[in-house]
């Protein structure tokens, strides 16, 4: 989940604001409940009973007598109907205002995903990133897992990348490409677990309940509680002019043509990484799978997480990273 810097947010946690924090004596749903909101704390983002539950690490069936209790101990803050790690009204508001602009974004991010399925290969489009969350500011952009039938791929990406330029800038973004012989997700840790648990399925072609299958031992590793979202979901349509695409890229003219442009990929994205203006470390490229982010948000997530849970039963400030998603 991205977010922007906002000034008017930033914060630095005090022992005044924290109150007394004691790790003694707590049970291990209460400890991997607080666990939970320190990693959202990351972002900003307060939750609510519902999400507390689904992301908990602790299999648990409700976490509900957790949640008073740590309240109690001022251990955890509730602001109208959204739970926190620090009192700051300011996150509740910032996420109330959030979710009011996703709602008003899920009806574009479904006419965008239907204008991508005309493109060749796409079979399955979904939700992720912020818009997944619930929230968007006016500076986000909506995030697109897309799951493709096995082909010629880095072409599909090249046109739609191609359309967004030219009729679509700065709106939507294909953060994640696989095809259907690589659903299984490699890198798995506490982010990537929720990135997949929280995908919302808009059209599908009977790909995102093989897609869970295929992960979903890893994912409840993570999150034992998690509920999957299959709500709403549009059947996938194929058409005639996708289909003589498929065709004519299926072709050993159309596969060489879509190597050549893989390895033009890669040899961009290495000239950049040489270059110091973008980090390699979360980039994938191969024939059935791209990931084009070349920031390493998941390593500076993973480390900053590390870093909360380290200070939070610690008496001194802990300061919001301003730059975190530059």
């Amino acid at each position: 989940m991205k977010t922007k810097k906002n000034n008017s947010l930033e914060q630095v946690v005090s022992p005044a604001t924290r109150g007394s924090r004691k790790l003694n004596g707590h049970k291990p749903a209460s400890m991997e409940l607080i666990k939970t909101f320190l990693y959202f704390a990351i972002f900003q983002h307060p939750l609510t009973e519902e999400e507390a539950q689904n992301f908990c690490q602790y299999p648990t069936p409700s976490i509900r007598r957790e949640l008073d209790s740590l309240i109690r101990q001022k251990l955890l803050f509730k602001i109208n109907d959204y739970y926190l790690p620090y009192n700051y009204p300011l996150w509740v508001e910032r996420r109330i205002n959030g979710g009011e602009l996703a709602a008003k974004k899920m009806c574009k991010a479904r006419k965008m995903a239907n204008i991508l399925t005309y493109f060749p290969f796409v079979r399955s489009v979904m939700i992720s990133g912020s818009l997944s969350k619930g929230f968007m500011d006016h500076s986000s952009d909506i995030d697109f897992f897309v799951i493709m039938k096995p082909g010629s791929i880095a072409i599909s990406k090249f046109l739609m990348g191609l359309f967004r330029r030219f009729f679509a800038p700065k709106s939507f973004c294909i953060n994640f490409i696989i095809d259907s012989n690589n659903l299984h997700i490699k890198k798995q840790n506490l982010y990537t677990a929720i990135e997949m648990a929280t995908l919302i399925p808009l059209i599908d072609d009977d790909l995102y309940d093989l897609f869970i299958r295929d992960n979903l031992e890893w994912i409840r590793g993570f999150l034992p509680n998690a509920q999957f979202q299959r709500s709403d979901i549009a059947p996938y349509k194929k058409r005639k002019f996708q289909g003589f695409l498929e065709y004519l890229l299926s072709t050993k003219p159309g596969m060489h043509l879509d190597d050549k442009l893989r390895l033009q990929y890669i040899k961009r994205l290495k000239r950049k990484a040489d270059a110091g203006t973008q980090a390699s470390g979360e980039i994938i490229i191969n024939k059935g799978v791209i990931k084009l982010h070349g920031k390493p948000y998941q390593k500076k997530i993973m480390n900053l997480y590390d870093k909360y849970q380290e200070n939070f039963f610690v008496e001194r400030e802990l300061v919001f990273n301003e730059n975190f998603f530059k």
